[in-house]
């Protein structure tokens, strides 16, 4: 027994000098040192000595869990404490459309490891997401201590005073790992998702942060097989008629010359209609709603000839593209089965893995085409995670810690390593490592940095608006009306909805 805790003690020795002198990292030490058993006050002190003490530890002072821990824990001060809240459990309610949570539910015992906070990971579809979000959220008391919600209802959710403010936590060195590196997150995502003026009800406005993103974001991108482009000799399309184009000559029996969401499907207008609407010139609402002039402009050219596009490729799209949402598209690109698709980058990236893609050598990624004059972009995506305001208070802090843990930049790398789902960090984007890996990552970051967020999301009917763009928007797809029939259903009843809700009079 002696032995064996001299050797705990050695190792111990060891993990404190490799971290000090930097020949590991703080995360790492901290996982080492809570297998060998080192109290929570013993990694504070160490943690806090990485700031600058240069003098080498005793093995005495590694090992001593009773009058040398004291002392190092009240030497420490303010330190941070990565095991301050060990015992506690956190419940986390989150996508389960999106891998994220697989991602997450592979991470829990590193967690409890580095943290001793036990992580409970509920996941529902996203419709039950956003109904059970929001019973929690107006409860007396929140069940969940982390919530993960999307870009798309910012405003509806932290607009509504529902999520704890976190500059607090944040600018406080003892709540907040020295490694997390807020400002490595990209703007584009912090001012979709965690961003926001509540007095001035003001998405991405001031400094004021309710959210943190997460577990990943991300916009649009367009991917084409490089081999069937070389083959035809023809460029990735830089513009639609190109894209048409390429989709007519490289179209065969046995691969479409394109695909697209055609299903009564979220995507279909957020996706391929409003990226090929926006990069065209349209402009989807002017006014506002604080002025009760904000109107839609669905009549326009730009809105018919957007709807018009998909239409002209039908004859150069899988046969069933109509029914075709996310599985469908990817999985068929992957098979080698379609030759170019814009699409989310996050739900695409699996066809850069090489063990269940067969195009994933193969395959190319540019920002998505665009008309004349105008620059490549497409919406902005992704989620936050917050704190609930109706959090029992002596819990808002352990959620803190986890909330940072699970968004660090080691989780927001293994999430795109492991399952290619979009980072939310910058660094992430431009990881060589992963860049290497997945090359798509770079164009992804472009892409998420120009993205635009969809003028309706400050809408609570965002999503009612836009059930109506898809089903009438199909309808076009499968032949039951024309453009400018479905363009005009839209328009007329967006409009009674915006009257109903006051933003139009």
């Amino acid at each position: 027994m002696d032995q064996q805790r001299a050797d705990r003690d050695d190792l111990a020795a060891q993990a404190i000098s490799d971290v000090l002198v930097g020949r590991m990292t703080r995360r790492q030490f901290v996982q080492r040192a809570t297998m060998l058993g080192l109290s929570g006050g013993v990694i504070a002190a160490v943690i806090a000595a990485c700031g600058g003490a240069n003098s080498s530890p005793s093995r005495s002072v590694a090992a001593s869990q009773g009058v040398g821990a004291s002392s190092a824990a009240s030497g420490a001060g303010g330190a941070y404490d990565p095991m301050k809240y060990a015992g506690t459990k956190i419940r986390i309610l989150m996508t389960g459309d999106e891998n994220d949570h697989r991602a997450l539910g592979d991470k829990v015992g590193q967690l409890k490891e580095e943290t001793g906070i036990d992580l409970e990971i509920t996941s529902p579809a996203l419709g039950p997401l956003i109904e059970k979000t929001l019973q929690v959220l107006k409860a007396p008391e929140a069940e969940f201590e982390l919530i993960n919600y999307l870009g798309f209802l910012t405003t509806q959710q932290v607009g509504g005073g529902y999520f704890e403010q976190l500059n607090a936590y944040i600018e406080d060195p003892a709540e907040t790992d020295p490694n997390w590196d807020f400002e490595d997150f990209a703007d584009s995502n912090l001012k979709n998702v965690g961003i926001y003026d509540l007095e001035n009800q003001k998405l991405g406005a001031g400094s004021d942060v309710y959210g943190i993103p997460g577990l990943h974001s991300g916009s649009v991108v367009y991917f084409y097989r490089k081999d069937l482009f070389d083959a035809a000799g023809l460029q990735p399309a830089k513009t639609w008629d190109e894209f048409r184009a390429a989709a007519e000559k490289l179209h065969t029996d046995e691969v479409a010359g394109c695909s697209f969401i055609g299903a009564n499907d979220f995507s279909l207008a957020t996706v391929d209609w409003y990226t090929r609407f926006i990069t065209t010139g349209g402009q989807l609402m002017t006014g506002s709603p604080t002025t009760k002039d904000f109107k839609p402009n669905l009549n326009s050219p730009e809105a018919v000839g957007a709807l018009q596009m998909l239409i002209d490729v039908l004859p150069f799209a899988p046969e069933n593209v109509t029914t075709y949402g996310f599985a469908e598209n990817v999985d068929a690109f992957s098979t080698g089965k379609i030759a170019q698709m814009i699409f989310w980058s996050t739900i695409a990236g699996p066809v850069f893995n090489p063990e269940t893609s067969l195009v994933a050598e193969t395959t190319d990624v540019t920002p998505v085409p665009a008309g004349p004059g105008q620059t490549p972009r497409a919406i902005l995506g992704g989620w936050g995670v917050g704190i609930p305001k109706n959090v029992d208070p002596a819990v808002k802090p352990a959620a803190w810690r986890a909330l940072t843990w699970i968004t660090s930049k080691e989780m927001n790398k293994y999430f795109v390593e492991a399952y290619q789902i979009d980072a939310s960090r910058d660094s992430t984007f431009n990881d060589p490592e992963l860049v290497a890996k997945f090359p798509y990552l770079p164009v992804a970051g472009e892409a998420n940095a120009n993205a635009q967020p969809i003028e309706t999301t400050i809408l609570n009917d965002f999503f009612a608006m836009n059930d109506v763009m898809n089903v009438e928007f199909n309808k076009a797809l499968i032949g039951d009306q024309d453009a400018a029939s479905a363009c005009a259903n839209v328009q007329r009843q967006w409009e009674a909805i915006l009257r109903k809700a006051g933003a139009l009079a």
